[in-house]
């Protein structure tokens, strides 16, 4: 070949080099791979279905259209779950803390800045924070909340009740459903899988060792009420007990929380009550309150003080469900789960 030719064989080569580069430049990456400049880390907002919508409270409409960055987290089961998915540091304050958090989240959460105790700030308090969503359950919302849905999306704000709250006769599988929506929300659903796989797992293994159990009758007293006692009826905590080897004497009352008489407690006849340990009334003061009224003498359970206490987020969706389901459920049928040591 002669130098001309060489020469021309050199340019050829090197064009056809540079070809070859540049389309290897555009071609998608291999599994794992990832462009240059392209966000790696889902919650950035570089990656999604944005914007989607979701339904909530009262058929409210709530159009995601970006990763949450300033989040308040308006109750403390709507901060746990949260926390459970590591969001932390999207918390830029917490209200109506009237419970204190999970243990695991407890050191974080209450380094947040909190806005109320047993009730929820304005609407007015919350706009000069400049969050971009807010979560809670629907009493966080409305008008005994901060406000509506609609109203916060008006205001530029994204919002979100948790299905528990509002949805007559919810089950562990509208809390996995939770778990989904702030994983969508938040681009985290690995960690949302992560966490729904532990509760099924955990819950799946107490309901295996209940199989051939009798159920056991339960009575949840909530507080005194009109002569009465306000207690759950068709919601998530009738569930709990249900998945725990025990049955609700209420579950089928119409209404998510109910007042029912003394003489239908005494009738029901209860071999368990759970005492739900919150607000003003001290737990003790809740125990003497069955042990002296002389309409509930003749309960066994009562006599025999079959009683468990509960916390109020024990009973909520949260990060709780399966240890709040583990719980009774060594209650209910110690047998079936022997204490260790």
């Amino acid at each position: 070949m002669n130098k001309r030719g060489k020469i021309f064989l050199s340019m050829a080569i090197a064009l056809c080099l540079m070809l070859s580069s540049a389309s290897c430049a555009g071609k998608t990456p291999a599994a794992g791979g990832e462009p240059s400049g392209t966000a790696s880390s889902p919650s950035s907002g570089a990656v999604g279905d944005f914007p989607f919508s979701l339904k909530t409270d009262n058929d409210a409409t709530v159009t995601f259209t970006h990763v949450p960055k300033r989040v308040l987290a308006a109750n403390v089961n709507a901060g746990e779950q949260l926390m459970a998915l590591g969001l932390g540091d999207k918390i830029i304050a917490t209200s109506y803390n009237n419970e204190e958090v999970a243990e695991q989240f407890r050191k974080e959460y209450e380094s947040k800045p909190s806005l109320t105790t047993d009730n929820q700030p304005s609407l007015e308090v919350v706009l000069k924070l400049n969050p971009d969503f807010i979560y809670g359950r629907s009493s966080a919302f409305g008008k005994k909340g901060i406000a509506d849905h609609d109203t916060l999306t008006k205001n530029g704000i994204m919002s979100l009740s948790s299905i528990e709250g509002y949805k007559l006769g919810a089950d562990v599988g509208d809390v996995y459903q939770d778990y989904e929506n702030l994983g969508r929300i938040f681009q985290v659903q690995d960690r949302a899988d992560k966490v729904v796989g532990e509760m099924k797992t955990r819950i799946s293994a107490v309901q295996k060792k209940l199989e051939g159990a009798k159920p056991v009758k339960v009575f949840d007293f909530d507080m005194e009420m009109e002569g009465g006692a306000y207690t759950p009826g068709n919601n998530f905590t009738s569930k709990l007990i249900r998945r725990a080897g025990g049955v609700n004497v209420f579950e089928n009352l119409d209404k998510t929380w109910n007042t029912v008489s003394w003489e239908a407690v005494v009738q029901a006849d209860p071999d368990v009550i759970i005492i739900n340990d919150y607000g003003e009334t001290p737990l003790a003061e809740k125990i003497r309150q069955l042990k002296t009224n002389p309409a509930l003498s003749g309960l066994k359970a009562v006599r025999d003080e079959k009683f468990i206490s509960v916390k109020l987020p024990e009973l909520f969706a949260g990060a709780r469900v399966a240890d709040t389901v583990e719980k009774f459920a060594a209650a209910f049928h110690p047998d079936r789960f022997p204490k260790k040591g």
